[in-house]
């Protein structure tokens, strides 16, 4: 399994999410990335590559995209953010 990394971003993007029902999903989806890092999407937002670099990947989480960077050559994922999907270009 490898190491989890939180950015600070994420932290304060989680802390905004008022649904209950939402925030469990995503929970639920970091144990899965946590389990199988490669579990998102490298299919992304040209936005969210921009900002984020290569590596990052995506899990939606209605209506967040989950945003996280995969380092195999570390064993770390980087949990970047949640991002609305309607501000995903």
């Amino acid at each position: 399994m490898p190491r989890m990394e939180y950015a600070e971003r994420f932290a304060d993007d989680l802390a905004s999410v008022t649904s209950p029902k939402v925030e469990n999903r995503i929970l639920e989806n970091l144990d899965n990335i946590e389990r199988f890092g490669e579990f998102g999407s490298s299919m992304v937002p040209a936005s969210i590559k921009e900002e984020f670099g290569e590596g990052v990947r995506k899990v939606a989480v209605n209506p967040f995209d989950l945003v996280y960077t995969l380092y195999p050559e570390q064993d770390l994922v980087r949990v970047e953010a949640l991002v609305h999907q309607r501000a995903a270009r």
